[in-house]
């Protein structure tokens, strides 16, 4: 098992559920209800897949042997592009949220979620500059890489909350499970950038991140349908948040795709590079004796390369004149 079957994998469960997914919101639901005509059939179905696909996919990356590369300093302008975008949409959410929580009952939790929401936001669109850029200021400020990883634990809670009185449909759960996968991958994405056990890192970004960009797909596009067509929701996950699942998921997928390419992009170290061959006495000897039969414009003479050579070498070499040799005949 490796990661590459993984994405197949991926790319499979995506094109299985994703039509009747879309299916389901525009001819099978019911808009006084929110509940679908046909029963449990295609709910069953969609449920099946997305659970197969999710464990395929956390096995296949978790029983990977491939070494992981260690972090460093990645560019990829389109997960920038997406990550900018999705914080962007974090942002306004909850920036919405903050002036229409004040209608509620108990607006402080609404508040607090919102406030994290917008720090979070603005983390990850931090993430998407360095990403342009290719610097990684958490490595300097871990602390800082954590704020998504605290908001994906607030909405957690929240929904939790929230699921408690309302009737449990399929859609709540495809909702939870997007946002605790998309949790654990900030996590671990968290760790890696703080290099924080960076090859346990690089392992488990493609086990939480592959599930959670294939749930967060699962939710966001026919969320993001909804919106479209103005059809009432079947879950309680909020309405604003499911174009930014689709910005996450392809955020996350860049990222992954990038993230592999690190140990291609790794220069030769200067340790491996071929070394020059030092010159010997006898190689600058002969180089010397060449330049004497050059013209003497801008050409060193006898004289300074002997002070070259003992500058620079501290040799004791010596110019002498060409002696015949006693073993010629005459």
């Amino acid at each position: 098992m490796n990661i590459k079957n993984a994405w197949i994998v991926f790319a499979v469960a995506l094109l299985i559920t994703m039509p009747t997914r879309i299916y389901q919101i525009l001819f099978l639901m019911d808009q006084d209800t929110g509940f679908y005509i046909d029963g449990m059939k295609t709910t069953a179905f969609v449920s099946a897949g997305l659970a197969a696909g999710v464990l395929l996919l956390v096995l296949m990356c978790f029983l990977d042997k491939e070494k992981k590369p260690k972090y460093s300093p990645i560019r990829s302008l389109p997960a920038a592009v997406f990550g900018t975008l999705a914080g962007l949409g974090i942002i306004l959410q909850y920036a919405v949220g903050i002036f229409t929580s004040a209608e509620s009952e108990n607006p402080v939790p609404s508040v607090l979620l919102a406030l994290i929401g917008i720090c979070a936001g603005g983390v990850i669109i931090l993430t998407a500059y360095q990403f342009a850029t290719g610097g990684n200021t958490f490595e300097r400020h871990p602390l800082l890489a954590l704020l998504p990883s605290v908001w994906g634990c607030a909405s957690l809670v929240s929904l939790f909350i929230t699921y408690v009185a309302v009737v449990n449909v399929s859609e709540n759960i495809y909702d939870t499970f997007a946002v605790i996968f998309l949790l654990l991958f900030l996590f671990a994405q968290a760790k890696m950038f703080a290099r924080i056990e960076d090859e346990k890192s690089g392992k488990m970004v493609y086990v939480f991140g592959l599930p959670a960009a294939l749930l967060l797909l699962a939710t966001g596009i026919p969320g993001t349908v909804m919106l479209l067509f103005n059809l009432r929701g079947a879950g309680t996950f909020p309405a604003g948040l499911y174009p930014v699942n689709v910005l996450l998921a392809l955020y996350v997928v860049l990222f992954l795709i990038r993230y592999a390419k690190i140990g291609e992009d790794k220069p030769q170290p200067d340790d491996e590079l071929p070394a020059e061959e030092p010159r010997t006495g006898a190689a600058v000897s002969e180089a010397a004796d060449n330049a004497e039969d050059e013209p003497s414009g801008g050409v060193l003479k006898e004289e300074s390369c002997l002070e070259f050579l003992a500058k620079a070498y501290h040799s004791q070499e010596q110019f002498r004149e060409r002696m015949k040799s006693p073993f010629l005949g005459n």
